[in-house]
Protein backbone atom coordinates (compact mmCIF):
# COMPACT_ATOMS: atom_id res chain seq x y z
CA UNK A 1 0.00 0.00 0.00
CA UNK A 2 2.60 2.73 0.93
CA UNK A 3 4.51 1.68 -1.95
CA UNK A 4 1.25 2.30 -4.67
CA UNK A 5 0.71 5.54 -2.55
CA UNK A 6 4.12 6.42 -3.52
CA UNK A 7 3.81 5.84 -7.00
CA UNK A 8 0.69 7.74 -6.98
CA UNK A 9 2.01 11.05 -5.55
CA UNK A 10 5.16 10.68 -8.33
CA UNK A 11 2.31 10.49 -11.03
CA UNK A 12 0.46 12.99 -10.34
CA UNK A 13 3.80 15.50 -9.08
CA UNK A 14 5.74 14.90 -12.35
CA UNK A 15 2.44 14.92 -14.67
CA UNK A 16 1.79 18.49 -12.93
CA UNK A 17 5.05 19.38 -14.06
CA UNK A 18 4.26 18.31 -17.07
CA UNK A 19 1.44 20.09 -17.57
CA UNK A 20 1.85 23.27 -16.13
CA UNK A 21 5.16 23.53 -18.68
CA UNK A 22 2.66 22.77 -21.89
CA UNK A 23 -0.13 25.05 -20.90
CA UNK A 24 2.26 27.54 -20.60
CA UNK A 25 3.51 26.90 -23.57
CA UNK A 26 0.10 26.74 -24.80
CA UNK A 27 -1.00 29.86 -23.89
CA UNK A 28 2.15 31.65 -25.62
CA UNK A 29 2.38 29.84 -28.96
CA UNK A 30 2.00 31.94 -31.91
CA UNK A 31 -1.95 31.12 -32.32
CA UNK A 32 -3.09 32.45 -29.10
CA UNK A 33 -3.95 35.92 -28.53
CA UNK A 34 -0.95 37.51 -26.73
CA UNK A 35 -2.21 39.91 -23.84
CA UNK A 36 -0.55 41.63 -20.26
CA UNK A 37 -3.46 39.07 -18.51
CA UNK A 38 -1.93 35.96 -19.90
CA UNK A 39 1.33 36.84 -19.38
CA UNK A 40 1.05 37.06 -15.54
CA UNK A 41 -0.84 33.83 -16.05
CA UNK A 42 1.94 32.19 -17.59
CA UNK A 43 4.30 33.20 -15.00
CA UNK A 44 2.01 32.06 -12.09
CA UNK A 45 1.46 28.45 -13.68
CA UNK A 46 5.18 28.32 -13.74
CA UNK A 47 5.54 29.27 -10.11
CA UNK A 48 3.16 26.49 -9.39
CA UNK A 49 5.37 24.66 -11.16
CA UNK A 50 8.25 25.60 -10.12
CA UNK A 51 6.79 25.04 -6.41
CA UNK A 52 5.99 21.30 -7.30
CA UNK A 53 9.24 20.77 -8.94
CA UNK A 54 10.88 22.39 -5.71
CA UNK A 55 8.87 19.91 -3.37
CA UNK A 56 10.03 16.52 -5.62
CA UNK A 57 13.61 17.21 -6.54
CA UNK A 58 14.90 20.47 -4.31
CA UNK A 59 16.15 18.05 -2.01
CA UNK A 60 18.14 15.88 -4.09
CA UNK A 61 19.54 18.74 -5.97
CA UNK A 62 21.23 20.23 -2.44
CA UNK A 63 22.49 16.90 -1.70
CA UNK A 64 23.95 16.63 -5.03
CA UNK A 65 25.56 19.39 -4.87
CA UNK A 66 26.17 19.22 -1.09
CA UNK A 67 24.53 22.63 -0.29
CA UNK A 68 23.01 22.85 2.84
CA UNK A 69 19.98 25.45 3.50
CA UNK A 70 17.88 26.05 6.86
CA UNK A 71 15.00 24.50 5.44
CA UNK A 72 11.85 26.27 6.94
CA UNK A 73 9.68 26.15 3.92
CA UNK A 74 9.44 26.39 0.41
CA UNK A 75 9.69 30.23 -0.51
CA UNK A 76 7.62 30.25 -3.92
CA UNK A 77 4.42 29.21 -1.94
CA UNK A 78 5.25 33.30 -0.89
CA UNK A 79 4.95 34.07 -4.88
CA UNK A 80 1.52 32.57 -5.65
CA UNK A 81 -0.58 35.18 -3.67
CA UNK A 82 1.22 38.45 -5.12
CA UNK A 83 1.22 36.71 -9.23
CA UNK A 84 -2.43 36.23 -8.58
CA UNK A 85 -2.91 39.83 -7.70
CA UNK A 86 -1.57 40.99 -10.49
CA UNK A 87 -3.46 38.46 -13.02
CA UNK A 88 -6.37 39.95 -11.83
CA UNK A 89 -5.66 43.44 -11.55
CA UNK A 90 -4.25 42.87 -15.60
CA UNK A 91 -7.53 40.88 -16.20
CA UNK A 92 -10.03 43.90 -15.19
CA UNK A 93 -8.14 46.26 -17.43
CA UNK A 94 -5.48 47.79 -14.81
CA UNK A 95 -2.03 47.53 -16.46
CA UNK A 96 0.41 46.74 -13.38
CA UNK A 97 3.48 48.61 -13.20
CA UNK A 98 6.67 47.20 -12.53
CA UNK A 99 8.23 49.95 -9.76
CA UNK A 100 9.34 49.88 -6.30
CA UNK A 101 5.61 49.12 -4.73
CA UNK A 102 5.21 46.13 -7.19
CA UNK A 103 8.57 44.52 -5.63
CA UNK A 104 7.13 44.70 -1.99
CA UNK A 105 4.72 42.73 -2.79
CA UNK A 106 7.25 40.28 -3.19
CA UNK A 107 9.36 40.93 0.70
CA UNK A 108 7.91 37.64 2.23
CA UNK A 109 9.87 35.75 -0.60
CA UNK A 110 13.15 37.12 -0.37
CA UNK A 111 12.76 37.29 3.31
CA UNK A 112 12.42 33.39 3.26
CA UNK A 113 15.05 32.85 0.93
CA UNK A 114 17.35 35.31 3.14
CA UNK A 115 16.88 33.12 6.57
CA UNK A 116 17.09 29.90 4.36
CA UNK A 117 20.51 30.85 3.46
CA UNK A 118 22.12 32.71 6.15
CA UNK A 119 20.78 30.74 8.89
CA UNK A 120 23.00 27.89 8.64
CA UNK A 121 26.00 30.41 8.47
CA UNK A 122 25.50 31.98 11.78
CA UNK A 123 28.22 31.31 14.49
CA UNK A 124 25.99 32.51 17.52
CA UNK A 125 26.23 28.96 18.84
CA UNK A 126 23.46 29.66 21.49
CA UNK A 127 20.61 30.36 18.56
CA UNK A 128 21.42 27.29 16.50
CA UNK A 129 21.42 25.51 19.60
CA UNK A 130 17.69 26.78 19.78
CA UNK A 131 17.06 26.60 15.99
CA UNK A 132 17.88 22.72 16.64
CA UNK A 133 16.05 22.44 19.87
CA UNK A 134 13.43 23.65 18.44
CA UNK A 135 13.06 22.80 14.97
CA UNK A 136 9.21 22.99 14.29
CA UNK A 137 9.21 26.82 14.79
CA UNK A 138 10.56 28.15 12.02
CA UNK A 139 8.33 25.97 10.23
CA UNK A 140 5.19 27.06 11.66
CA UNK A 141 6.19 30.93 11.29
CA UNK A 142 6.87 30.57 7.41
CA UNK A 143 3.03 28.43 7.30
CA UNK A 144 2.05 31.35 9.40
CA UNK A 145 3.46 33.61 6.32
CA UNK A 146 2.01 32.17 3.99
CA UNK A 147 -1.31 31.66 5.71
CA UNK A 148 -1.47 35.48 6.35
CA UNK A 149 -0.64 36.49 3.34
CA UNK A 150 -2.48 34.07 0.98
CA UNK A 151 -5.67 35.29 3.20
CA UNK A 152 -5.38 38.80 2.90
CA UNK A 153 -4.73 38.91 -0.47
CA UNK A 154 -7.67 36.39 -1.17
CA UNK A 155 -9.68 39.06 1.02
CA UNK A 156 -8.20 42.03 -1.24
CA UNK A 157 -8.72 40.43 -4.94
CA UNK A 158 -12.34 39.39 -3.40
CA UNK A 159 -12.99 42.66 -2.57
CA UNK A 160 -11.55 44.16 -5.99
CA UNK A 161 -13.27 41.46 -8.10
CA UNK A 162 -16.79 42.69 -6.45
CA UNK A 163 -15.84 46.37 -7.17
CA UNK A 164 -14.91 44.99 -10.98
CA UNK A 165 -18.64 43.29 -11.60
CA UNK A 166 -20.60 46.83 -9.94
CA UNK A 167 -18.41 48.36 -12.85
CA UNK A 168 -19.34 45.49 -15.30
CA UNK A 169 -22.88 46.18 -14.60
CA UNK A 170 -22.70 50.02 -14.59
CA UNK A 171 -21.32 49.47 -18.39
CA UNK A 172 -22.45 46.82 -20.07
CA UNK A 173 -26.35 45.30 -20.46
CA UNK A 174 -25.15 41.71 -21.49
CA UNK A 175 -22.33 40.08 -19.48
CA UNK A 176 -22.29 37.00 -21.83
CA UNK A 177 -19.09 38.90 -23.88
CA UNK A 178 -17.15 39.25 -20.40
CA UNK A 179 -17.26 35.99 -19.00
CA UNK A 180 -16.19 35.66 -15.68
CA UNK A 181 -16.97 31.75 -15.11
CA UNK A 182 -12.79 31.32 -16.18
CA UNK A 183 -12.30 34.11 -13.20
CA UNK A 184 -14.38 33.00 -10.46
CA UNK A 185 -13.21 28.93 -11.28
CA UNK A 186 -9.87 30.68 -11.37
CA UNK A 187 -10.99 31.96 -7.75
CA UNK A 188 -12.60 28.83 -6.59
CA UNK A 189 -9.01 27.14 -7.17
CA UNK A 190 -7.15 29.40 -4.98
CA UNK A 191 -10.02 29.45 -2.01
CA UNK A 192 -9.24 25.51 -1.78
CA UNK A 193 -5.60 25.87 -2.01
CA UNK A 194 -6.20 28.44 1.64
CA UNK A 195 -8.28 26.30 3.23
CA UNK A 196 -5.42 23.40 2.42
CA UNK A 197 -3.29 26.53 3.68
CA UNK A 198 -5.32 26.53 7.00
CA UNK A 199 -5.23 22.54 7.40
CA UNK A 200 -1.38 22.83 7.04
CA UNK A 201 -0.84 25.09 10.06
CA UNK A 202 -3.19 23.19 12.19
CA UNK A 203 -1.25 19.87 11.44
CA UNK A 204 2.54 21.58 11.78
CA UNK A 205 1.24 22.49 15.25
CA UNK A 206 -0.33 19.50 16.70
CA UNK A 207 1.13 16.44 14.75
CA UNK A 208 4.60 15.72 13.14
CA UNK A 209 3.80 14.80 9.57
CA UNK A 210 6.24 16.84 7.53
CA UNK A 211 6.60 14.42 5.19
CA UNK A 212 3.14 13.63 4.40
CA UNK A 213 2.46 17.65 4.46
CA UNK A 214 4.99 18.07 1.93
CA UNK A 215 3.71 15.70 -0.24
CA UNK A 216 0.20 16.80 0.48
CA UNK A 217 1.35 19.86 -0.92
CA UNK A 218 2.82 18.78 -4.00
CA UNK A 219 -0.24 17.11 -4.79
CA UNK A 220 -2.77 19.93 -4.33
CA UNK A 221 -0.44 22.10 -6.24
CA UNK A 222 -0.36 19.54 -9.16
CA UNK A 223 -4.48 19.06 -9.36
CA UNK A 224 -4.24 22.76 -9.31
CA UNK A 225 -2.58 23.12 -12.24
CA UNK A 226 -4.49 20.22 -13.65
CA UNK A 227 -7.84 22.67 -12.65
CA UNK A 228 -6.60 25.10 -14.33
CA UNK A 229 -4.48 24.02 -17.24
CA UNK A 230 -7.78 21.99 -18.38
CA UNK A 231 -10.07 24.89 -17.56
CA UNK A 232 -7.88 27.07 -19.74
CA UNK A 233 -7.95 24.85 -22.44
CA UNK A 234 -11.24 24.77 -22.77
CA UNK A 235 -11.88 28.27 -21.75
CA UNK A 236 -11.97 30.92 -25.19
CA UNK A 237 -11.27 33.42 -23.16
CA UNK A 238 -7.91 32.34 -21.53
CA UNK A 239 -6.54 32.63 -24.92
CA UNK A 240 -9.16 35.88 -26.20
CA UNK A 241 -10.11 37.74 -23.73
CA UNK A 242 -12.20 40.77 -24.50
CA UNK A 243 -11.15 43.17 -21.89
CA UNK A 244 -13.03 46.03 -20.44
CA UNK A 245 -11.27 48.75 -20.27
CA UNK A 246 -11.57 49.97 -16.44
CA UNK A 247 -13.36 53.01 -15.89
CA UNK A 248 -14.26 55.40 -13.12
CA UNK A 249 -17.70 55.14 -11.68
CA UNK A 250 -18.84 58.20 -11.93
CA UNK A 251 -19.74 60.06 -8.86
CA UNK A 252 -22.89 61.39 -8.20
CA UNK A 253 -24.15 64.26 -6.33
CA UNK A 254 -26.79 62.63 -4.06
CA UNK A 255 -28.04 66.36 -3.08
CA UNK A 256 -28.83 67.37 -7.05
CA UNK A 257 -31.90 66.27 -8.10
CA UNK A 258 -32.14 64.46 -11.73
CA UNK A 259 -33.69 66.59 -14.49
CA UNK A 260 -37.34 65.43 -14.87
CA UNK A 261 -36.92 65.91 -18.63
CA UNK A 262 -33.98 64.06 -19.11
CA UNK A 263 -35.47 61.16 -17.65
CA UNK A 264 -38.69 61.76 -19.54
CA UNK A 265 -36.03 61.53 -22.57
CA UNK A 266 -34.83 58.81 -21.70
CA UNK A 267 -37.78 56.72 -21.15
CA UNK A 268 -39.12 58.25 -24.13
CA UNK A 269 -36.37 56.87 -26.06
CA UNK A 270 -35.82 53.43 -24.56
CA UNK A 271 -40.16 53.03 -25.39
CA UNK A 272 -39.90 54.09 -28.47
CA UNK A 273 -36.55 53.23 -30.01
CA UNK A 274 -36.08 50.08 -28.59
CA UNK A 275 -32.41 49.96 -28.16
CA UNK A 276 -31.97 47.41 -25.63
CA UNK A 277 -33.24 44.75 -29.09
CA UNK A 278 -29.22 45.35 -29.75
CA UNK A 279 -27.54 42.83 -26.66
CA UNK A 280 -24.41 44.24 -27.42
CA UNK A 281 -25.63 47.48 -25.91
CA UNK A 282 -23.28 49.58 -23.27
CA UNK A 283 -23.71 52.43 -21.34
CA UNK A 284 -21.42 54.46 -23.72
CA UNK A 285 -23.45 53.43 -27.26
CA UNK A 286 -26.32 54.44 -25.54
CA UNK A 287 -25.17 57.85 -24.11
CA UNK A 288 -24.07 58.67 -27.39
CA UNK A 289 -27.36 57.75 -29.08
CA UNK A 290 -28.89 60.01 -26.90
CA UNK A 291 -26.69 62.84 -26.90
CA UNK A 292 -25.74 62.75 -23.37
CA UNK A 293 -22.24 62.23 -21.62
CA UNK A 294 -21.54 58.65 -19.80
CA UNK A 295 -21.90 59.84 -16.59
CA UNK A 296 -24.95 62.74 -16.72
CA UNK A 297 -26.69 58.98 -18.05
CA UNK A 298 -25.46 56.89 -15.07
CA UNK A 299 -26.14 59.23 -13.16
CA UNK A 300 -30.22 59.48 -14.24
CA UNK A 301 -30.03 55.93 -14.37
CA UNK A 302 -28.92 55.62 -11.10
CA UNK A 303 -29.72 58.61 -8.86
CA UNK A 304 -32.80 59.16 -10.76
CA UNK A 305 -34.43 55.92 -11.48
CA UNK A 306 -32.37 53.70 -8.62
CA UNK A 307 -31.03 51.33 -10.83
CA UNK A 308 -27.80 49.94 -12.50
CA UNK A 309 -27.27 50.28 -16.21
CA UNK A 310 -27.06 46.48 -16.35
CA UNK A 311 -30.60 46.41 -14.20
CA UNK A 312 -32.41 49.15 -16.30
CA UNK A 313 -31.69 47.68 -20.01
CA UNK A 314 -32.78 44.50 -18.94
CA UNK A 315 -36.17 45.28 -17.55
CA UNK A 316 -37.22 46.53 -20.80
CA UNK A 317 -35.95 43.50 -22.12
CA UNK A 318 -38.14 41.09 -19.46
CA UNK A 319 -41.21 43.33 -20.81
CA UNK A 320 -41.00 42.82 -24.24
CA UNK A 321 -40.53 39.12 -23.29
CA UNK A 322 -43.36 39.36 -22.01
CA UNK A 323 -45.55 40.99 -24.80
CA UNK A 324 -44.24 38.38 -27.24
CA UNK A 325 -45.08 35.80 -25.37
CA UNK A 326 -48.81 37.14 -25.68
CA UNK A 327 -47.96 38.36 -29.67
CA UNK A 328 -49.82 35.83 -31.92
CA UNK A 329 -47.36 36.50 -34.87
CA UNK A 330 -44.86 35.06 -32.06
CA UNK A 331 -46.47 32.17 -30.89
CA UNK A 332 -44.64 29.52 -32.75
CA UNK A 333 -41.30 31.06 -31.37
CA UNK A 334 -39.39 29.04 -28.40
CA UNK A 335 -38.73 30.59 -25.27
CA UNK A 336 -34.97 31.04 -26.19
CA UNK A 337 -36.06 32.37 -29.31
CA UNK A 338 -37.97 34.86 -27.80
CA UNK A 339 -35.10 35.61 -25.37
CA UNK A 340 -32.56 36.19 -28.06
CA UNK A 341 -35.79 38.46 -30.10
CA UNK A 342 -35.67 40.50 -26.93
CA UNK A 343 -31.97 41.45 -27.04
CA UNK A 344 -30.84 38.46 -24.42
CA UNK A 345 -27.70 36.55 -25.36
CA UNK A 346 -27.82 33.27 -23.59
CA UNK A 347 -30.79 31.00 -22.36
CA UNK A 348 -29.52 30.64 -18.35
CA UNK A 349 -28.97 34.64 -18.22
CA UNK A 350 -32.41 34.88 -19.69
CA UNK A 351 -33.99 32.52 -17.00
CA UNK A 352 -32.24 33.91 -13.97
CA UNK A 353 -32.82 38.04 -15.35
CA UNK A 354 -36.56 36.74 -15.93
CA UNK A 355 -37.38 35.07 -12.39
CA UNK A 356 -35.64 37.93 -10.67
CA UNK A 357 -38.15 40.43 -12.24
CA UNK A 358 -41.07 38.13 -12.13
CA UNK A 359 -40.70 36.00 -9.53
CA UNK A 360 -41.23 32.80 -11.91
CA UNK A 361 -39.77 31.10 -14.53
CA UNK A 362 -39.91 32.25 -17.93
CA UNK A 363 -41.80 28.33 -18.62
CA UNK A 364 -43.73 29.19 -15.34
CA UNK A 365 -45.08 32.36 -16.92
CA UNK A 366 -45.94 31.47 -20.24
CA UNK A 367 -47.93 27.93 -18.41
CA UNK A 368 -50.13 30.85 -16.36
CA UNK A 369 -50.80 32.82 -18.94
CA UNK A 370 -52.65 29.58 -21.11
CA UNK A 371 -54.79 28.54 -17.77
Amino acid sequence: MHILLDQLFLILINGGIVLGIFVVLLINNKGARKSRANLFLSVLLMAFTFSIFHIRYASNLMSHFSYRVFNAGDPTFLLIAPLLSFYIEELTGRRVKFSLKSVLHFIPFFFIIVCSLSLNSLTNNSFISFLNDHSKLPIIIFWIIVVIQFSGYQIFIQRKWRNYQQLIRQEVSNTENINISWVKFFMSVFLIINIFFFFALFIIIHFDYMIWLWKASGIVFSLSVFALGYKGILQREIFYTDEIKAVDIPIINKQARPDQQLIDKLVSYMSEKKPYFDSELTLSSLAKDIGMSRSQLSQLINDGLGENFYDFVNKYRVEEVKRLMTDPQAKNFNLLGIALEAGFKSKSTFNLIFKRFTGLTPTEYRKNLST
